[in-house]
């Protein structure tokens, strides 16, 4: 069941503004005129795309039944603003930063409470569908925090102006709703709110003291058989102590979707948040090591989630990956414990080769691995790590191990284009790797050959979820 939370402008993230004095919100015509009995309230949908989340629906409850052959897709105009702060890295002086736009309208049209398309005649419901970019800020609820080095929401205000006349079924025209900072309204972000983001763990490490791990966790519907536990471990990016972040900053949610639960028949997904980052050595720095004070408490988590869900959980199915300092903690862990996990699936892994002892790799080999990774990968350097790795692993005789190279990381399913007409496709940054993973494109290994599971090819969560420990 999809949870929904209001905010209201006082205290939440959101809050709608009023366009050149408008005061109030009425529907009014000269002729017949309709004038609403209660304020026009709505919700603004996000869901995650590979690029990170974006708000792409507004769904307008009319307060009237609407005539669905009087709505245009010029309607409406829908008008976003964004602050946040914000540091100006050369200076070290905090400022606010400021977006705003225009949000390009793809359609509207008549719809139920849930913004699905309605073929009735007429309804309450009118849903706006917007079109979402990733190198479109205002599109997106999220922001970098370069202080904090964190994902974290912004503020962000909506406002809704009606452009063209519409119709409702007493014969009345419906005009000039603009929306107001005191519109109810609520915000559902989809598959993210299916996950219970109240997780946390309490730790006392021998060497760093107390620990406190959030978590977010998603359950799907119980059967009577034990599940697998996929757990993903996030990047950089995503640490602090808000595990929707962890969920909703990349394509996460894609794991408790489907294809990715049906090749597993069903699947619990776990996914920890480190306050700092999983590569903090306990200085508050990157690791010169590959130590992370982060090691036992993490464990811990897991196998205390494991251990509270035994009923549910299949402990010979538990399955470990994880994107940049992600991909990190997931060799870290392997290293810390190498029977515990049936497989793992680190992307873009920042775990630098040359801090792997030979004893390490024998270690490592004794787990399947499926490295991903691209070539032009700017932020950790791939050559030095996952591609030396998996060498080594391989001249180690390992029995199972795979690496899906990529050079680059583009949009290969046509989602975005370029500007002017191009026809090549939208490329993301090369360190995004993890959006192949999430999207099941990993499907060959390093010589370019299928990987495969008893002759058959397989995609990198077929393969996943076919291992057992």
């Amino acid at each position: 069941m999809t949870k929904k939370r209001t905010r209201r402008f006082a205290t939440g993230l959101l809050a709608l503004t009023v366009l050149s004095g408008t005061l109030t919100s009425l529907f009014v015509s000269a002729n017949n005129s309709y004038a609403a009995s209660s304020s026009p309230s709505y919700k603004l949908l996000t869901k995650v795309y590979d690029g990170g989340p974006g708000i792409y629906k507004v769904i307008l409850n009319m307060n009237t039944e609407v005539l669905a052959s009087s709505i245009e897709k010029d309607s409406f105009k829908v008008l976003v603003e964004r602050t946040y702060p914000q540091l100006n890295l050369h200076t070290g002086i905090s400022y606010e930063a400021f977006d705003s736009s225009s949000r390009r309208i793809q359609q509207v049209y008549l719809s139920d409470e849930q913004g699905n398309v309605s073929e009735r005649e007429a309804g309450n419901y009118i849903t706006i569908e917007m079109a979402v970019r990733p190198d479109d800020p205002t599109t997106s609820p999220i922001y970098y925090d370069l202080s904090a080095t964190h994902n974290k929401y912004a503020n962000y205000q909506y406002t809704i102006i009606q452009q063209q006349p519409l119709k409702n079924t007493e014969g009345s025209e419906v005009n000039n709703l603009t929306t107001t900072k005191n519109d109810p309204y609520t915000v559902v972000e989809q598959t993210v709110d299916e996950f219970d983001t109240s997780g946390k763990f309490n730790y006392t490490d021998a060497q760093h003291g107390d620990i406190t791990l959030t978590y977010a966790s998603y359950k799907p519907e119980a059967t009577s058989q034990k599940r697998p536990l996929i757990i993903w471990l996030h990047g950089a990016g995503e640490g602090g102590t808000d595990p929707r972040i962890s969920v909703l900053a990349n394509k996460v949610t894609a794991l408790a979707e489907e294809p990715i639960q049906g090749y597993f028949g069903g699947a619990e997904v776990l996914v920890p948040q480190t306050p700092t980052m999983w590569m903090n050595d306990g200085s508050g720095q990157y690791t010169k090591d590959g130590s992370s004070m982060y090691t036992n408490a993490l464990l811990a988590l897991i196998k205390q989630y494991v251990e509270d869900n035994k009923d549910t959980i299949d402990t010979s199915r538990i399955y470990l990956g994880g994107g940049s300092n992600g991909g990190f903690m997931t060799l870290n862990l392997l290293l810390a414990d190498p029977d515990y996990f049936a497989a793992a699936y680190p992307v873009a892994e920042a775990y630098l080769d040359a801090w792997l002892s030979d004893e390490d790799i024998a270690k490592l080999k004794q787990t399947p691995i499926w490295f991903t990774a691209a070539g032009e990968d700017q932020v950790v350097n791939t050559a030095n790590n996952t591609t030396a790795t998996y060498k080594r692993l391989v001249a180690a005789g390992a029995p199972d191990v795979h690496f899906s190279y990529f050079d680059k990381v583009t949009d290969i399913r046509g989602e975005y284009a370029l500007a002017g007409g191009s026809e090549q496709p939208y490329e993301y940054d090369a360190h995004w790797s993890w959006i192949y993973v999430l999207n099941n494109d990993s499907t060959k290994d390093f010589d370019d050959t299928p990987v495969t599971v008893n002759g058959r090819a397989v995609t990198l969560m077929e393969w996943l979820a076919a291992q057992r420990r």
